[in-house]
């Protein structure tokens, strides 16, 4: 039976690791043995689903324990889980995991999580440097959300802090990146039918 971590645990819940210990204590939360001194102590993955308020399948699960794991890819894909739950804060610690990993989708995520999401505090200078950063590796989305944020209106929107207006221009912008891209590699035959 898969198994997770403290941390992962409180972001899959929204649960603090105080209340998970006490009801870790109250045995409503089954431990895993660990296998070394030191080792986190973990908690199996069913238990914790059923806490999270989330309607999650078996890929998702497998999600959760891969992110669990490390791997990057995992980690930006179950922040972006957590986004489109309303989870802003928890989805935050999955991007900066994946983000310091150098994943470059989960560093432009995380670079406007930072400049227009709720239930984060803003932070226009980290949200700046996280959607360069993934524009300076070539990251297509990014590179527009920064020639966007670099313009006279991008500036004017910074500049009034208004994540709200700022969140709908950056999805206009990956609207138009998305779409551009999938124009470009559309099937002309297909087109024509």
């Amino acid at each position: 039976m898969p198994s997770v971590c403290l941390n992962t645990a409180m972001s899959i819940t929204g649960l603090s690791k105080r209340t998970l210990w006490r009801r870790i204590g109250e045995g409503r939360l089954t431990t895993r043995d660990t296998r070394a001194p030191g080792e986190q102590t973990r908690l199996a993955l069913d238990d914790v689903l059923a806490l999270s308020h989330l309607a999650l399948g078996p890929q998702e699960h497998a999600l959760i324990v891969a992110a669990d794991q490390g791997e990057r890819a995992a980690q930006c894909e179950l922040g972006l889980l957590l986004l489109n739950a309303n989870r802003a804060a928890n989805a935050l610690y999955w991007f900066d995991l994946a983000a310091k990993q150098y994943d470059p989708n989960a560093m432009c995520y995380l670079g406007r999580c930072y400049l227009a999401c709720d239930g984060v505090e803003p932070d226009q200078d980290a949200g700046m440097l996280w959607i360069g950063q993934a524009a300076a590796k070539g990251h297509q989305i990014a590179q527009a959300l920064m020639l966007f944020l670099q313009s006279p209106k991008g500036q004017q929107l910074l500049e009034r802090q208004e994540p709200k207006a700022l969140e709908t221009a950056l999805d206009a912008v990956e609207r138009e990146v998305m779409l551009k891209a999938l124009s470009e590699t559309a099937d002309p035959a297909s087109a024509e039918r």
